[in-house]
């Protein structure tokens, strides 16, 4: 009545009699179809949802010819066409723009990128960046898209 190791087990009732024989086999290999199936199927839904994750605002930044590619490490206040004031995609208000980055930044020494819509006034956008220095930022890039050539060389 072992049963251990893939010997015959013998089921037997409480006053002893023998009801089947059981023969267990060790399996010789492992079906991994099915696995490989699932994974391949997560793997493509990754690669389709991956680029909607991205959480970016919708602004028409201007272009500059030496614009370079924004790195997502850091924090990003964006002012939208309307004049309002995001920092990390959260609205803020103009007035407690200052008391609210503070809160955001506090003491780390994390890069600042800026990105205005083309049309709004410079004058605002200076006084944002007026405002971030007081706040102590020193790390302030300013966002822009990079300028497309006829030629196809940079220039």
């Amino acid at each position: 009545m072992a049963g251990a190791g893939g010997l015959p087990q013998e089921h037997r009732t409480g006053k002893g009699r023998k009801l089947t024989k059981v023969n267990y086999r060790p399996l010789a290999d492992i079906n991994i179809t099915a696995l490989v199936d699932v994974t391949l199927v997560l793997l493509i839904i990754f690669m389709v949802a991956a680029p909607m994750l991205k959480n970016s605002v919708d602004v028409a930044v201007p272009q500059a010819s030496t614009a370079e590619s924004k790195s997502d490490e850091g924090i990003t206040i964006t002012i939208k066409k309307d004049g309002s004031i995001l920092i990390d995609q959260t609205k803020v208000d103009e007035s407690s723009f200052d008391m609210a980055f503070e809160q955001t930044y506090g003491s780390s020494k994390e890069p600042v990128f800026l990105q205005a819509d083309k049309e709004v006034p410079y004058q605002k956008v200076l006084h944002v960046i007026d405002v971030l220095r007081q706040v102590g930022v020193t790390d302030l890039g300013l966002v822009a898209d990079p300028m497309q050539s006829t030629s196809g060389r940079r220039g």
